[in-house]
C-alpha cells in the first residue's frame, strides 16, 4: 500500500496553513468498561479486552478532533516520539527534508477539509506539534518514505476481498489487509477503532486504524453498512495529478463514505470513480449485497469492476482488473507474465498477481461455506502456503526479494452481523496469529 516516489512527494507537499478555531466545550472522558454507554457530545475511551482502544466521538470534525486528541494524549506523544527517533535513525537526510520541506509548508493541500479540521483538534488539546500530528496521520506514507531502498522496495501490494450472494448465506463478507514495512512500521498492536458521529448530516462512520491515523485503512458507514478502502496503484500505473483539488487516496476514502449522499456501495463507488484523485489507486467498495472495485488510473476515467473473481465473489490486489485502462504498466492481462519475469523482485504488483492467483484458487475450491471464518483463513495463510499474508520472512515464494515487507493489519467483517467483526493479532516473535472479536453493535448506539 506504499506509493511510489513520484507519488509520494506530491501526496504530502502542501502549502496551505489552517486557523486553528479555539471555541471548545467539554473535552471528554475516558474510562474501560465492558458496558458501553451512548455516545456522548464529549466522546468516550473504551478498551476493549483484546487491548484494542474504541473511541466514540460526536460533534463537529473540528470538536471531535479535539477529543480525539484529549483522550488519546498519550498515545499520542508515545508514537510520535517513537516514530521521530525511528525515521530519524532510518533515514536522517530524508527525515530533516521532509519536517523542514514538506510539514512545515503546511502538509494540508491534499487533504480533506474534514480531516483537516479533524487534525487541527487533535493539535490542539494533544500538546503535540502540528508537524508530530501530520506524521502520524501519514504514517503508512511515511513508512514507505523512510525505506532503506525503495527503489527496490516498491510496498507489499495489500489485498481487499468482498464475498457476497448465495455462496454466503445472503451476506456480504469482507476482508483487507495493510502491508508495511517491517523495520519502521506500526508495531506492538496499537490498533484502534474510531467511531464518529458527524453533527452535519454526514454518516456516522467507524474506522480501523492506529493511533493518530483517524481515517484507518478500512472503512464503515454505520447508517447503511457501507465499507470502503483504499490501495495505491502507482507501481502498476505511474502518474500524479497534483491538481489543488486532488485528493490523497486515504482522504478521498473518507469523504465517499462519510458524504450524507452515498448511501450504498453503486454510489459510493461511482463518488470514488469520479472525484479528483492524486495518484493511481485502487478501491473496495461493499455493501450489504454487492462488492465493487473501482480501479483509477490517472490517465484514464476509472472504472467500477464487478464479480473479478467470479461465482459472486470478488476480490482485488495491487494490479488493474479491466481492460478498459489498457494503459498501465500492469494489469489482469499481463500480469501472468509478471510473475516469472527477471524483473519480478523489483516488481511488487507480481507478487499482487501471485495473491490473485491464491484468491481464485481458493475460492474456486470452496464453492460453499463462505462464512467469516473462510476470509479469516484465506486473510491469515502465509502467501508462501498460498495465502495473501506477508511474514516478512518466508524463503519461498514471491517473499523471498522483500524480507523487509510485512502484513501489520487485517480486518474481517461480516457487513450483515456488525457482531463479527475481527482484528488479527501477529506476533513476531512468535509467529503467532490470533484472532479478536469486537461486537461493534454494542459500541453504536
Amino acid at each position: 500500500m506504499k506509493k511510489s516516489k513520484n507519488g509520494l512527494f506530491s501526496g504530502l507537499a502542501a502549502a496551505v496553513t489552517l486557523i486553528i478555531i479555539i471555541s471548545l466545550g467539554n473535552y471528554g472522558c475516558k474510562k474501560t468498561t465492558s458496558e458501553p454507554e451512548p455516545v456522548t457530545s464529549q466522546g468516550v475511551l473504551y478498551t476493549h479486552s483484546s487491548g484494542i482502544t474504541i473511541l466514540s466521538l460526536k460533534g463537529t470534525y473540528y470538536l471531535m478532533g479535539t477529543h480525539y486528541g484529549r483522550l488519546m494524549k498519550d498515545s499520542l506523544q508515545k508514537w510520535a516520539n517513537y516514530y521521530n527517533t525511528t525515521w530519524h535513525d532510518a533515514n536522517p537526510v530524508v527525515y530533516n527534508y521532509v519536517t523542514s520541506k514538506i510539514l512545515e509548508t503546511g502538509n494540508d493541500l491534499f487533504l480533506s477539509d474534514k480531516i483537516k479540521d479533524f487534525l487541527d483538534g487533535i493539535v490542539l488539546t494533544s500538546g503535540l506539534s502540528k508537524n508530530d500530528v501530520y506524521r502520524l496521520d501519514q504514517c503508512c506514507a511515511f513508512d514507505y518514505m523512510f525505506s532503506g531502498n525503495p527503489t527496490i522496495s516498491k510496498g507489499a501490494a495489500c489485498t481487499f476481498i468482498g464475498a457476497y450472494g448465495a455462496a454466503t448465506g445472503g451476506h456480504t463478507i469482507i476482508a483487507r489487509n495493510l502491508d508495511l514495512q517491517r523495520p519502521l512500521a506500526v508495531r506492538n498492536y496499537n490498533s484502534v477503532i474510531t467511531i464518529m458521529h458527524p453533527i452535519n448530516g454526514d454518516h456516522m462512520v467507524a474506522t480501523f486504524g492506529f493511533v493518530g491515523f483517524p481515517q484507518g485503512y478500512a472503512l464503515l458507514n454505520l447508517d447503511n453498512s457501507v465499507f470502503t478502502e483504499y490501495n495505491t496503484g502507482n507501481s502498476a500505473d505511474a502518474g500524479t495529478d497534483p491538481d489543488l483539488t486532488s485528493r490523497d487516496m486515504m482522504d478521498l476514502a473518507f469523504d465517499a463514505i462519510t458524504e450524507k449522499g452515498n448511501t450504498n456501495a453503486q454510489n459510493t463507488a461511482e463518488y470514488l470513480r469520479t472525484g479528483r484523485l492524486l495518484s493511481p489507486s485502487f478501491f473496495g467498495v461493499a455493501d450489504q449485497g454487492n462488492v465493487l472495485v473501482v480501479q483509477r488510473a490517472i490517465h484514464d476515467t476509472g472504472v467500477i469492476a464487478q464479480n473479478s473473481l467470479g461465482n459472486n465473489i470478488n476480490g482485488m490486489t495491487n494490479v488493474f482488473l479491466d481492460s478498459t485502462i489498457h494503459k498501465t504498466k500492469l494489469n489482469i492481462y499481463n500480469a501472468s507474465t509478471a510473475i516469472d519475469a527477471p524483473e519480478q523482485g523489483k516488481d511488487t504488483p507480481a507478487r499482487g498477481m501471485v495473491r490473485w492467483v491464491h484468491l481464485v484458487s481458493y475460492f474456486t475450491t470452496h464453492p460453499s461455506g463462505l462464512d467469516v471464518n473462510a476470509m479469516k483463513t484465506i486473510i491469515s495463510t502465509d502467501i508462501a502456503d498460498s495465502g495473501v499474508f506477508i511474514g516478512g520472512y518466508e524463503s519461498q515464494g514471491t517473499n523471498s526479494f522483500c524480507k523487509t515487507d510485512a502484513t501489520f493489519g487485517s480486518v474481517v467483517i461480516d457487513l450483515n452481523d456488525l457482531t463479527q467483526v475481527w482484528w488479527l493479532r501477529y506476533d513476531y516473535a512468535t509467529k503467532n496469529k490470533t484472532w479478536d472479536n469486537v461486537d461493534l453493535t454494542t459500541y453504536i448506539k
